[in-house]
């Protein structure tokens, strides 16, 4: 509204004021939480003052060797490998293939994109 000739408003002069106060305040809210965002150095951390059984962190070290005694991770149905070499290639090559086919002869037809051509008889 200044350039027309007019003076600043009051009120066009406060949506410019809060609209600072809230990028100063959401920048200081953001400073706030990335400063907590961050784990504490190794000097920091206070020494437990009881060392107590963590059954986590057990399980969490006996995981590897529980995966030594596991069978292959292998499909136990017969024709399993049949449908995978059929069905790979039927979704990587032969479908898109086709619907870029279809797409193709659309775009090249003169029905094509027929509401952005002015004069055309639909």
């Amino acid at each position: 509204s200044a350039s027309l000739g007019r003076p600043p408003t009051f009120f066009g002069a406060m949506a410019r004021n809060t609209g600072r106060l809230l990028a100063v305040a959401g920048a200081c809210v953001s400073l706030v939480l990335v400063g907590q965002s961050f784990v504490p150095g190794p000097q920091a951390v206070p020494a437990p003052d009881v060392v107590m059984f963590n059954p986590a962190i057990a399980a969490s070290a006996a995981l590897p060797v529980l995966t030594m005694l596991a069978e292959d991770a292998e499909a136990k149905y017969g024709d399993s490998r049949r449908w995978s070499a059929v069905l790979v290639p039927l979704t990587t090559l032969v479908i898109p293939a086709v619907a870029m086919g279809i797409f193709t002869i659309y775009v090249s037809s003169d029905d094509a994109f027929y509401q952005f051509r002015p004069g055309h008889p639909r």
